[in-house]
């Protein structure tokens, strides 16, 4: 075993490799390290947004509620948010 050579440019494709395997890897690392910054992120809006549309549906269940008998004499607008009925004198 002590006689074997080994030729200078297949240990210079094998070193090759390994720097290049290991740049991949380090690339893919910091993508998904990106991608998890992203997201996280992105689940913050997501809450927000939720957050928002459901006190938008509060205010608009008051509003309708509230202006029930308005509501009910126009009759091209559908109340989709209020339940109360209408009160009638």
């Amino acid at each position: 075993m002590a006689d074997v050579k080994v030729p200078l440019a297949l240990v210079a494709a094998m070193v090759a490799q390994v720097i290049a395997g290991t740049w991949y890897f380090a690339e893919q690392s910091h993508k998904i390290d990106v991608l998890v910054e992203k997201l996280a992120i992105l689940d913050e809006v997501v809450l927000t947004l939720e957050a928002d549309n459901q006190a938008l549906i509060t205010f608009a269940t008051y509003t309708e509620n509230k202006w029930a008998e308005a509501y009910s004499e126009d009759l091209t607008y559908v109340r989709t948010f209020g339940t109360k009925p209408a009160q009638e004198n």
